[in-house]
């Protein structure tokens, strides 16, 4: 949820980050004048309050530490040079990127952070922060627990004894003989028993997790140290505990200390066994101890250019689509088409192939490179310059560019799921209804610019700009249902393109009634399914399935 509400007020605490980011550059030239970088200290003391009521707390965390770092700056308690400039404006770059994750992955790496927040505390002389500090998994999961056998008070003091006794004997052997497994299999067996005895209480949280450090201590997951053996100590306290007040302990929730650091450590265990992949999956530690590589990764994508940014790259990647398809839609009408008109799309598609190279779309890239072989195929004569290949590279290229519609909304943080394939599906992003519901949007418009030209043809017989701009139309609206793994409709779509490419536009002809009524349903149920797409609980299957029954009349007309 609180990741949700952060879309509310994102635009507001990027607009003031990039005054700020301003404010910092005016310093660097001009620190005589220090009112810009005053201000800036207001804008982020406002946006760690924002991110407080939101609970997001690393956020704010890097927030503090730049406001912090800001106020020593112009109090002069540190220098005033180029490497703190450079770590200040890191901070202020990877924020947002930062707060991008959060409202589109919905998935918190403040690991990620780390070093970025450590450069800032060693500018101000202050104690590096550990990874162990950004460890703060979810202790009310629930784990798999005995039912409780009831033991009235008496009975459970007395056996909380017995196992205290049998817990300290196990718990000397491994600190005399920590390499031998005597010791940890008969705390191992405590663990096991005490968990038998204290059912669904709270504390069975600690038995359950400390058997998982014990099972990785035996599988050389975790090696014995001075942490996990004082932890080991504290877990004695804890028994000791259910020995002197019996069920009353158990009513207590265990230490959050003690079960946190035991997590702490099932998180990092090595080993694969039953009881410490349990006890990862039921306390989802993966999310809270990424691995190296994720963490890698994470702090590129912050560390890499914000989404205003890249929409600047996305739109100039664009502006080369448009003149790729105005090429290619020349070349289609042209009476006498000569295929050394799409020589130069050969170089431009590379040029294009290498620029999604750069912004990390390697799958978008080879697929270019891929319809700029064909075409050069064609220009030398290779291939057939044919209308069903020039319909696949248009399609191919469609692909592309709807990826790239994606990437400007969401940034560097696309990038993953848009190389898992160049189908990808992507209905389980977040945010998707957002941009699901703008893609549909400009689907139907363009859909609905197709209907008025053929009308118009039809009454007059006239062809005009608006006619001869149809076919395109479709084929945006083709790509979008393609990129979106609608692969029936875009196919029906790309038949009711080409019927009217050759009747309307070829053969210059008006068709039958009864064909142009066909025509009218067609449009209409494809407007029908996009509305689908968007939420509308109609049935899509009944649609497509009546779209080819009326298509089915105009192809046979055809």
């Amino acid at each position: 949820m609180k990741h949700a509400a952060l879309t509310w007020v994102k635009t507001t605490i990027d607009d003031s980050l990039k005054q700020t980011r301003q404010a910092l550059e005016q310093f660097v030239e001009n620190p005589s004048d220090t009112a810009p970088l005053q201000q800036g200290i207001i804008w982020l003391h406002e946006i760690r309050g924002v991110l407080n009521i939101l609970d997001l707390q690393t956020a704010a965390l890097l927030v503090k530490e730049v406001e912090a770092t800001i106020q020593v700056l112009l109090a002069g308690k540190i220098a005033n040079n180029e490497r703190t400039y450079d770590v200040l404006m890191q901070a202020l770059i990877q924020l947002p990127n930062y707060l991008d994750h959060l409202a589109i992955v919905q998935q918190d790496i403040p690991l990620a952070l780390l070093p970025q927040l450590n450069s800032l505390r060693e500018l101000r002389e202050q104690p590096a922060l550990t990874a162990n500090q950004f460890f703060t998994p979810d202790l009310s999961l629930p784990v798999p627990a005995a039912k409780a056998p009831n033991l009235p008070d008496d009975k459970l003091k007395d056996y909380a004894n017995k196992m205290r006794a049998a817990y300290q004997k196990g718990l000397m052997a491994l600190i005399k003989q920590p390499k031998e497994p005597e010791g940890i299999k008969f705390i191992y067996t405590v663990m096991q028993r005490m968990q038998q005895a204290t059912g669904q209480a709270p504390v069975t949280k600690i038995w359950w997790v400390t058997e998982g450090i014990l099972e990785a201590l035996l599988q050389k997951g975790l090696d014995v140290n001075n942490a996990i053996v004082n932890l080991l100590k504290q877990i004695d306290a804890i028994i000791k505990q259910i020995a002197d007040h019996g069920n009353a302990a158990l009513r207590v929730a265990p230490p959050k200390a003690v079960l946190t650091n035991l997590l702490y450590y099932a998180a990092h265990a090595r080993s694969r066994g039953k009881q410490i992949a349990a006890i990862k999956t039921a306390f989802k530690l993966d999310d809270y101890a990424p691995s190296e590589a994720a963490l890698q990764s994470a702090r590129l994508i912050f560390a890499g250019p914000d989404i205003e940014l890249m929409k600047i790259v996305v739109t100039l990647l664009k502006d080369d689509f448009a003149r790729v398809e105005e090429t290619l839609d020349i070349f289609n009408r042209a009476d006498n088409p000569s295929v050394t008109e799409l020589s130069p799309l050969v170089g431009l598609l590379k040029d294009m192939a290498n620029t999604l190279g750069l912004l990390g779309l390697m799958v978008q890239r080879k697929a270019m490179l891929g319809q700029a072989i064909l075409i050069k195929e064609i220009v030398e004569g290779k291939r057939e310059a044919h209308l069903n290949a020039l319909l696949d590279i248009a399609n191919n290229l469609l692909k592309i560019d709807a990826a790239l519609d994606i990437l400007g909304v969401q940034g560097v943080h696309a990038r993953q799921r848009l190389q898992q394939s160049p189908d990808t599906d992507f209905s389980d992003t977040p945010q998707f209804d957002i941009i699901l519901n703008v893609a549909v949007n400009e689907a139907k418009t363009e859909l609905s610019q197709v209907i008025h030209p053929l009308v118009t043809f039809i009454d007059s017989q006239n062809q005009d700009e608006e006619l001869l701009e149809v076919p395109n139309r479709l084929k945006q609206i083709q790509g979008f249902l393609s990129l979106m793994s609608h692969a029936d409709a875009a196919v029906l779509l790309a038949k009711c393109g080409r019927y009217i490419e050759q009747v309307f536009i070829r053969d210059n002809t008006v068709p039958p009634e009864t064909q142009q009524k066909a025509l009218a349903d067609v449009l209409l149920s494809l407007e029908l399914y996009l509305d689908t797409l968007a939420g509308n609980p109609m049935d899509a299957r009944d649609i497509l399935k009546l779209t080819q029954q009326r298509l089915n009349i105009l192809l046979a007309a055809a």
